[in-house]
């Protein structure tokens, strides 16, 4: 029953007066309710563990229920957007194998079969398939210099950001290299000298990922041997006869230079020519011509050495004396021709040793010179 009391206020005409009202209102009755209170459906919570995985990693899923009759049996069934489940209980297994990078979702059902309404219950969980990482990896070379022969470790700083197993192999441009794990033994036996060597290493995860690195090792050079040219002889010329003739004792010299050249394919001469300011005056090129006809005995006079022109250079020096030394170039040295001038062979021809004498030293010829 409901009693409610109104009191009502109000004017009349604007006169100033007021007059009220007194109300009073009620209500009564019965109400019935039948049936109860209304069922309350039943739920489900689903997880996965882990949640991020690799393709082929197993995954467990898990579904946990409420409000299902305590008096009655829940069956369970699973399914997956990707891989493969098994399992008819609280607890599923899926399979990964062969996934793809990416979200999958995983779905548990529970169902009562003895309820007729309000008797399934489902829930989802999603797992992640993360794509392969390969390894990582850094190189690095102690000694980074050797000397011609000698060895070098390679170290390799290598890891897997997926925590897989690595195995490891070794390369090099030159020499060898040995090792299987973490670092490796370069031998530089045989290997060029004054070049550097790249060691190349190769980590490799147990999918087949794979990472390189490389580290240089130099190796010396051997120390460089400066070689001089060496003179070896000197010819005079002294019979006023034949000014440019190489005489005897001259013949002899030459000789030797000639068989020395023949042991030293790779050597090389250089002739040097000089005359008295005298003779300079008499006949201007005529200590080009003491080396020119040195030249010419050892490639065409009877020496028969046949040395090839093209090793052997013909010079002039500064007046002074009549000679003409032999300087003898190895390979790998130098001459130092400072103070001394090309001889121009196209103007200046070799002569042999049997040429005449010129009409000149005929005439101011005195006594002949000693043999």
């Amino acid at each position: 029953m409901q009693v409610d009391y109104l009191l009502t206020r109000f004017g009349v005409n604007g006169t100033g007066y007021t007059g009220s009202q007194n109300n009073f209102r009620y209500f009564a009755g019965i109400n019935f309710t039948f049936g109860g209170a209304p069922p309350i459906p039943p739920t489900a919570s689903c997880s996965v563990q882990p949640t991020e995985i690799m393709a082929g990693d197993p995954v467990t899923a898990t579904i946990s229920t409420q409000n299902f009759n305590p008096r009655h049996t829940v069956t369970y069934s699973w399914s997956s957007t990707g891989g493969s489940t098994s399992g008819t209980g609280t607890t599923a297994n899926l399979n990964t194998a062969n996934l793809s990078p990416g979200s999958y979702t995983v779905t548990g059902t529970a169902t009562d079969e003895k309820q007729r309404t309000n008797n399934t219950a489902s829930c989802s969980a999603s797992f992640t398939v993360k794509a392969p990482r390969p390894p990582i990896a850094s190189c690095s070379a102690d000694p980074t210099t050797v000397q011609p022969g000698a060895s070098a470790i390679v170290t390799v700083n290598a890891s897997s950001p997926d925590g897989r197993s690595l195995t490891y192999s070794y390369s090099a441009t030159a020499g060898s290299v040995t090792g299987t794990g973490s670092t490796g033994t370069l031998n530089t036996a045989g290997a060029a000298a004054g070049r550097p060597i790249t060691v190349t290493a190769n980590v490799v995860d147990d999918r087949g990922l794979s990472a390189q690195c490389t580290a240089a090792v130099n190796v010396l050079a051997p120390p460089v041997t400066v070689v001089e040219s060496q003179e070896v002889g000197t010819c005079n010329f002294n019979d006023p006869r034949k000014t440019a003739r190489v005489d005897n004792v001259c013949k002899a010299i030459l000789d030797e230079v000639a068989l020395r050249l023949q042991r030293e394919p790779n050597g090389r001469v250089v002739v040097v020519g000089y005359a008295e300011e005298e003779e300079v005056a008499k006949v201007g090129d005529i200590d080009g011509q003491r080396s020119v006809n040195v030249k010419y005995y050892l490639t065409s006079g009877e020496s028969q050495a046949q040395i090839d022109p093209s090793r052997i250079e013909v010079r002039k020096g500064a007046h002074g004396s009549r000679t003409a030394t032999i300087h003898f170039v190895p390979e790998g040295a130098t001459f130092n021709g400072e103070g001394t001038q090309t001889v121009d062979e196209s103007a200046t021809k070799g002569q042999s040793r049997k040429a005449p004498a010129t009409s000149r030293a005929k005439k101011t010829a005195a006594t002949p010179p000693p043999q």
